[in-house]
């Protein structure tokens, strides 16, 4: 059976990143050195006075009043201004971040494999989570933003507004920022278009494990189990008709499956689902995985708790030009080699340019792999047989036209 891997885009190595220039509004200046006394300098001095201590409390308990006050009021046009002067600052710098972080996925989140990783913002071409840092030194961010303790997120507006009473609940995936209050207990959060909103540790520990990807071991089905089925059936009733397929692979977590397979009246035309289990449900959640061009990217837009192993190592899209239509040619060198004696005899073929896959209707299997311009076909003793072979030439080798047993 085949065995979860890396897919065929990840091996690409990616050209330096672009990003486009916003120029709808000026850069928001965080401090300048020409003022006498920061409000970061102010804090500092209220560590050490008495009576600023006093002050600042005083100051924060106005501060979560007003907030208390207006927990189901919707975000109004200068939003800082709700959450206290003291951090007024800190605001602005999230807002930035925020921004920047947007345009960055946006300009570049197929092209790095940007992902949502434990619920942050995570660059699969560098290994590393996106900080402030990357930005800096990308110059994307002023040097004021060197070492600015916040989290990139990249979460659904639904579940953050599950904690909040921020206004985005209509959110798809998108960036936010996040960072604990300087003079408070709770975790502050913005969006790139300023919408704020402020969320207890407990609550943003919550928040982060929806995104959590591991739903227990992966399991690869067999057509004898009665789950194998039962998938399939849910797909036909999703695609509106009672079809037999040709499967080609059901692999499966506790929440996920991913499923290959074609309709028996076109061998050639795979597709590939993503399904959900919804209280013991499976309802089809991504129906054009076998059109994509980089797996990883489109499926952690859409579910980021999925579990990326649970993928194949091979890529469909990347094979959608070299399938075969016409078998003629396999069919001529298998007479001649005496493999078969009429074309009647075959049940399944499925071939690509280089590799070919044959089932007997007596159950004989053949593996062909083009060599030379010519066919090099051999009888193999199972279809696990013809995967390791082919997985012998490149782990990425469509192993998908071999059919499920």
């Amino acid at each position: 059976m085949l065995v979860a891997g890396m897919t065929a885009c990840q091996n690409t190595t990616h050209p330096p990143f672009t990003q486009k220039q916003k120029q709808t509004e000026p850069q928001i200046i965080i401090e300048e050195e020409s003022v006498p006394q920061t409000n970061e300098q102010q804090q500092t001095q209220q560590k050490d006075e008495h009576y600023d201590q006093t002050e600042q409390q005083t100051e924060q308990k106005t501060t979560q009043k007003i907030t208390e006050s207006n927990t189901t009021e919707k975000t109004k046009s200068t939003p800082f201004l709700h959450w206290g002067e003291s951090n007024a600052q800190y605001w602005e710098k999230l807002q930035k971040v925020a921004e920047t972080a947007q345009l960055f996925y946006d300009d570049n989140g197929s092209r790095f494999t940007l992902l949502s990783k434990g619920g942050k913002l995570y660059n699969s071409s560098t290994a590393y989570y996106v900080t402030t840092n990357y930005f800096v030194n990308n110059g994307l961010l002023e040097k004021d933003f060197t070492d600015f303790d916040c989290d990139i997120l990249l979460l659904k507006g639904s579940d953050i507004a599950e904690y909040t009473d921020m206004d985005i609940s209509h959110m798809d995936m998108g960036i936010f920022t996040a960072m604990k209050q300087p003079s408070g207990n709770k975790m502050m959060i913005c969006s790139p278009t300023k919408k704020v909103a402020s969320i207890s540790e407990e609550n943003y520990k919550k928040l982060l494990k929806k995104y959590q990807n591991y739903h227990g071991a992966i399991h690869i089905l067999s057509p004898q189990m009665d789950e194998y089925e039962r998938i399939l059936n849910f797909i036909r009733v999703y695609e509106g008709n009672y079809d037999k397929y040709y499967v080609r692979d059901i692999r499966l977590d506790s929440k996920y499956a991913v499923v290959t397979f074609s309709s028996q009246n076109s061998a050639n035309n795979i597709k590939q689902y993503v399904l959900v289990n919804k209280d013991n449900f499976w309802e089809v959640a991504i129906n054009d995985l076998h059109k994509q061009s980089n797996l990883h990217y489109a499926v952690n837009s859409v579910l980021p708790d999925f579990n990326l192993n649970l993928l194949p190592s091979y890529n469909i899209f990347f094979y959608k030009n070299d399938m075969k239509v016409d078998f003629s040619d396999i069919l001529r060198n298998m007479i001649y080699h005496e493999l078969i004696e009429q074309q009647s005899q075959v049940q399944y073929i499925c071939s690509t340019t280089n590799y070919c896959y044959i089932v007997l209707y007596g159950g004989d299997r053949y593996l062909g792999k083009k060599l030379n311009d010519d066919w090099d076909i051999k009888k193999v003793k199972s279809a696990i047989d013809a995967v390791d072979s082919m997985k012998l030439d490149n782990q990425n080798a469509p192993t998908f036209i071999v059919l499920d047993e």
